[in-house]
């Protein structure tokens, strides 16, 4: 079948599977929120069981174990669409012996993970980690051959368990940031599948020069600010890895400073005025649900750190940087482009979602960490930069011209300009 054929039910698929690596993410996130990454101390095995068959008393309703043991059995569930979505699409695009080596090797590796021993799994993930470089590079050869796409996806997301299962194994914090960020790039790739299958992609023409793209600066807006959101997601899991609590709780300043100080005896009164003010919470009821769990996590028994209060600074001047761009993005497509356009609309929801971003970090802070609001963090972070991500990918591929009414004001200022000089 042609590459350029739809199919409405892959679409969906991917949509779908889009939908629960979402889920999944949001989950991951609630995890980390709660401390409970190593509630669950073994791996590939849970408490000795096969993952699939623990039973029911052992996890639902237990905290912790409940959000670790359910991000692994959603990760797998998220896996096995990965594999179909790949299987599908080698299906529709390829014929005879090719087709049969794809389809054969996608099956033989989900047997190869059913031995469920760690040696094993390692294995597989360096193999799927050079798979997934051949399709990157199949991709910039051929951006139209979505059965690379799908085959990257389906590396990556056997790397990305690998590497969850490894963060609990290892006990490294590092192993956790990586797993983060490649959940993130998972997500991207995964999303741009569900893009280049939809009937609106199909339908719209590709740019055949660069004069048939939208303007420049809308494109470097899109770009720019998406890189910043990637970086920051970065910089939010490495705090988030650290496990070192809440090194500020105070908005728009820090410590009563506007850059705080990182000086031992500053640091040293950070931690006693955490520490007061956990002891206090603890006095007031604020610290545990009605079921006497934790319900927020000013501090996890490690000391603040310089390093701590400088992420914690970066991460917020990063977050004024790519707001401006983001506003900068939804007016410039507005003036550029007209409002109807599509990258104006788009614009227009990404710029909500990075200012409902924005105020989630706010109450992170103000409201000493809470889990949940923490987790709803996690969860638009990874809604802005998919947005933004898809707003980059349109903008450089695609003819969209900007609506007559755009062009007709643009061309009235440029003549108003000329007359004035």
């Amino acid at each position: 079948m042609s590459e350029n054929a739809h199919s409405t039910w892959l679409h969906r698929f991917a949509v779908f599977a889009v939908f629960c690596t979402f889920i999944l993410i949001g989950m991951g996130g609630l995890v980390t929120s709660r401390e409970a990454g190593l509630t669950v101390p073994d791996w590939p095995t849970s408490f000795g069981y096969n993952m699939f068959l623990l039973p029911l008393d052992q996890w639902l309703g237990k905290f912790g174990i409940f959000e670790e043991h359910a991000h692994r059995l959603m990760a797998s569930l998220v896996g096995l669409f990965t594999a179909g979505i790949t299987i599908w699409v080698w299906t529709r695009e390829t014929t005879g012996r090719t087709r049969t080596a794809a389809i054969a090797g996608v099956v033989i590796t989900l047997g190869l993970m059913g031995v469920r021993t760690q040696t094993m799994f390692v294995l597989i993930a360096v193999a799927a980690s050079l798979m997934a470089i051949f399709s990157f590079v199949k991709i910039f050869q051929n951006r139209s051959a979505l059965r690379w796409w799908a085959t990257m996806a389906y590396s990556m997301v056997i790397v990305q368990g690998v590497l969850g299962g490894l963060r609990v194994t290892q006990l490294k914090d590092e192993i956790g940031v990586l797993h983060g960020t490649l959940a993130q790039v998972f997500l991207i790739v995964l999303t741009c599948i569900a893009l280049f299958t939809s009937r609106w992609w199909k339908n719209s023409k590709a740019a055949k020069t660069v004069e048939n793209l939208a303007p420049r600066v809308v494109r470097s807006h899109f770009f720019y600010a998406t890189l910043l959101i990637f970086l920051q997601l970065i910089l939010g899991a490495t705090m988030r890895h650290q496990h070192a609590g809440l090194p500020v709780w105070e908005f728009p300043k820090a410590h009563g400073q506007w850059w705080p100080s990182t000086e031992q005896g500053m640091l040293s009164k950070y931690n006693a005025d955490r520490t007061a003010l956990q002891n206090q919470l603890y006095t007031n009821q604020e610290t545990l649900d009605a079921k006497g769990n934790p319900a927020v996590f000013l501090t996890t028994g490690k000391d603040i750190q310089a390093s701590h209060v400088s992420l914690h600074m970066f991460h917020r001047v990063m977050a004024v940087l790519i707001l401006g761009l983001v506003l900068g993005a939804a007016i410039l497509t507005q003036r550029k482009l007209g409002e109807s356009h599509t990258l104006s609309k788009l614009s227009l929801m990404w710029l909500g979602l990075v200012l409902v971003q924005a105020t989630l970090g706010i109450l992170t802070v103000l409201k000493y960490k809470p889990a949940d609001i923490a987790t709803l963090h996690v969860l638009f972070g990874a809604a802005t930069l998919l947005t933004g991500a898809m707003g980059t990918v349109i903008s450089r591929s695609r003819e969209l011209p900007a609506c007559r009414k755009a062009v007709e004001e643009e061309s009235d200022e440029n003549t108003q300009m000329e007359a004035a000089s």
